[in-house]
């Protein structure tokens, strides 16, 4: 725990004098990697580095690699580096791979090559099995009752190596390479459901819909006395979300639409300072099926913008990747449509249509010559053209006032 001060949210617009120094972005698409047809599609991605990024500069990453995680309906997983190559992981056997998260490698010093990067990767897959990928080998393997829904990184300092996994039958687990931390079930319990028109019994409806845990992600909240805690927030397709501490529901908020994405930051006002331990991810952005974006903080939601379309994605970036200062972090929202958000501030600061609907979408927090980027995988194209899927680049470019 930290001791921080409450923070006290504007639901009425931003503070003047935390106003950012650019007044939106420019959305441009940098570079098409093909993949091998040989993967099969692309049903996958991660992207690594995906941590904090520095200044945004165009060409500070010209000596380093940006690494993607992508994994296909025919359970192949292997990295694409930058320069487009590409290393096929371990063959598992596994079956189609649904979900992906790379991260900084947990191998010893000695055994890291001074060549490409190789960071871990965990997979989820159809079959319920959770893959930990060190050095490119098999690491661990575990098991869930159902299909992996959600994968996320732990933000806790304290656990650097753990992350939270999600399935299609409501399970959620926190997990590091060696074995469980946690598993627990989501349930409303005997939380209260909107009441609706007509009277419905919406808790019995509700036992009815699909359990799956869509997304999940690690938050740190304040609570009354200004402690900061870390708590894992997963969303269910039942329609609601729920806090969790060590595996425990300490509170749950039923939701008028289902959440379908949850991502960690700073989104709006607050007066909690980032220097803190953990205090980079003290709120999050809810997104559901209706285009609805919500800030959750001290355990309330507030609104922060609509979009067109269903959200697919929610990403974040820190605002120091882009400009010389801090504030409320960009937000990137992935749509069920060809079109891209990028929102700032509770505005829509710029709009992307692809040629295609992506498959699959991640963010890369510095991409070799570009920066900042989005990255969208264009899934197998139709009879008579490309066979293979790809991936596309998408620069985020800040316009500068003045």
């Amino acid at each position: 725990m930290a001791q921080a001060k409450r923070p006290r949210l504007s639901s009425n617009g931003s503070d003047a004098s935390s106003l950012p120094l650019f007044c939106g972005f420019e959305l441009t698409e940098k570079k098409v990697i093909s993949l091998p047809a040989s993967l099969g599609p692309v049903s996958a991605v991660s992207a690594w580095p995906t941590g904090k990024a520095g200044h945004f500069t165009a060409d500070s990453t010209a000596d380093k690699h940006a690494v993607f995680a992508v994994g296909t309906s025919h359970g192949c997983i292997a990295l694409v580096y930058s320069d487009e190559s590409t290393v096929v992981l371990e063959n598992s056997g596994s079956s189609a791979v649904l979900q992906l998260l790379a991260k900084d490698s947990s191998a010893p010093a000695s055994a890291i090559s001074d060549a490409k990067p190789v960071p871990d990767v965990v997979a989820g897959d159809a079959d319920g099995q959770v893959l930990v990928y060190v050095l490119g080998r098999v690491f661990s393997r575990n098991t869930l009752p159902a299909p992996i829904s959600t994968l996320s990184a732990d933000l806790n300092p304290n656990m650097p190596s753990s992350f939270s996994v999600g399935d299609m039958s409501g399970t959620i687990a926190s997990c590091h390479a060696q074995d469980t931390l946690w598993r627990a079930q989501l349930d409303m319990g005997s939380q209260a459901l909107p009441v609706v028109p007509g009277g419905a019994d919406q808790r019995a409806a509700a036992r009815l819909l699909d359990p799956t845990v869509n997304s999940a992600c690690s938050v740190w909240l304040s609570d009354n006395h200004g402690l900061l805690t870390s708590y894992v927030l997963a969303a269910s397709a039942q329609g609601f979300i729920q806090l969790l501490s060590r595996g425990i529901p300490v509170h749950t908020i039923p939701l008028s639409t289902p959440c379908t994405s949850v991502c960690p930051g700073v989104f709006v006002a607050s007066d909690i300072s980032r220097e803190l331990p953990g205090s980079s991810y003290t709120q999050a952005i809810v997104g559901d099926g209706s285009g609805q974006l919500l800030v959750l903080d001290n355990f309330e939601l507030v609104p922060y913008a609509q979009v067109e379309y269903p959200i697919a994605r929610i990403f974040s970036l820190p605002l120091r990747a882009f400009v010389g200062h801090d504030g409320p972090d960009v937000v990137v929202c992935a749509t069920l449509s060809d079109t891209i958000y990028v929102l700032h501030q509770r505005k829509i600061v710029a709009t992307y249509s692809a040629a295609f609907w992506p498959s699959a979408v991640d963010i890369v927090a510095d991409f070799p010559g570009i920066g900042p980027a989005i990255v969208l995988v264009e899934p197998e194209a139709l009879a008579g053209k490309s066979s293979s899927s790809s991936l596309h680049i998408i620069s985020l470019r800040p316009l500068l006032d003045g």
